[in-house]
């Protein structure tokens, strides 16, 4: 999916600050190589995004972000749902301040709103961070954690991703939804909402009978039934599957 019109392209970097030049774009959930200045191996960066997945008014809520937040920072990539910000310097400690005043600043813009960070790695482990990050933000969105969170917050679900096998067989478990992007998410949100229907026919602006049946027609295209435990546990694992798939950089 192509990023938004009014957000394809990063908002300039404040000329002030020498060493923040990243410069990146997005090309539907993967960040794109070879845009811009190349980060050095000297450069430390670090990343941070948000969640607005289950936010009602996430389209308004993200252009504020993108307006009110953002154009202080290094660089920031706008994907469906999320957006993460990219914050450099010239070593970690630096870094690390700048990416918890980013926090900092972001929990006053957008509470209750799922955020995840990531370590302070090098300028050429971009890719790896901006993943990082929004993994960490989608765990925290499905946990309904407090934010902000890392990785090393959900070790099971990262145990988990480390068996590349099971992490194939979990994601084929949605391979008959893949026709379906709103019963995908419609599940996501029911399960990040604590199977709570009327809160998702609420987010949705639909009947919750439409949610039912979409309910359903997952149970049936799957074979597995949200509303029960073992259901819902293994379609989590799927869905958590199929994100780690999706933000893993292409090497």
């Amino acid at each position: 999916m192509a990023p938004h019109s009014e957000l394809s392209r990063p908002v300039p970097l404040i000329p002030a600050q020498p060493d923040h030049r990243v410069h990146v774009r997005i090309d539907g959930d993967v960040p794109v190589r070879g845009e811009g200045p190349e980060l050095s191996e000297t450069t430390h960066l670090a990343a941070v995004t948000v969640d607005f997945t289950t936010c009602a008014d996430g389209p308004d809520r993200r252009r504020q972000v993108c307006a009110d937040v953002l154009d202080r920072c290094t660089g920031h990539l706008v994907t469906p749902g999320c957006v993460t910000a990219l914050v450099s310097g010239t070593s970690t400690g630096t870094v690390r301040d700048e990416q918890d005043r980013l926090v900092r600043r972001l929990e006053k813009l957008v509470a209750n709103l799922p955020i995840g960070v990531s370590r302070v790695g090098r300028g050429t482990e971009r890719d790896d961070l901006v993943a990082e990050a929004r993994r960490a933000a989608t765990y925290a969105s499905l946990a309904l954690a407090a934010s902000p969170t890392s990785v090393d917050a959900h070790p099971l679900e990262e145990a988990m991703l480390a068996n590349g096998e099971l992490t194939s067989t979990m994601t084929a478990l949605l391979d008959p939804l893949a026709d379906h992007q709103e019963f995908i998410h419609t599940l996501y949100l029911y399960l990040a909402f604590d199977r709570d229907r009327q809160r998702v026919a609420r987010h949705l602006t639909v009947h919750p009978r439409t949610v039912d049946y979409r309910l359903r027609r997952i149970a049936a295209l799957t074979g597995l039934h949200p509303q029960t435990v073992s259901g819902a546990g293994k379609l989590l694992a799927a869905l958590i599957s199929r994100t780690h798939r999706r933000l893993t950089p292409q090497r």
